[in-house]
């Protein structure tokens, strides 16, 4: 059985094959220029498109409000749902106190 990974439809194997395909009908000598073409078009495309960092989003600049994205990122990372008690003091006064069916009561009767 043969084990070679064809999945990826860049890989150099399917490359050759969608050539030899193509060159069944344009000859090869036009088909370079044209997957060249797209190719360095493509490129240009893209990088007229750099981001520059002193564009305002709103109130920001680009790096200001990347590094505040940055910030809430970690900080949702970083979030604990289990229950605390805030107020040690308040607990343990609680605790000690006197309970009649889960009802605080007083020490007269």
């Amino acid at each position: 059985m043969n084990e070679t990974n064809n999945s990826d439809p860049f890989s150099q194997a399917n490359i050759q094959k969608a050539d030899a395909f193509l060159a069944q009908f344009i000859d090869i000598k036009q088909l370079l220029p044209i997957k060249e073409g797209l190719t360095k078009e493509m490129i240009e495309y893209f990088n007229s498109f750099k981001i520059s960092t002193q564009i305002q989003i709103g109130p920001l600049t680009y790096q200001e409000r990347q590094k505040k994205i940055q910030k809430y990122k970690q900080k949702k990372n970083n979030r604990q749902f289990t229950k605390k008690n805030h107020y040690d003091y308040r607990r343990k006064k609680a605790n000690s106190r006197l309970r009649e069916k889960g009802r605080f009561i007083s020490n007269k009767k």
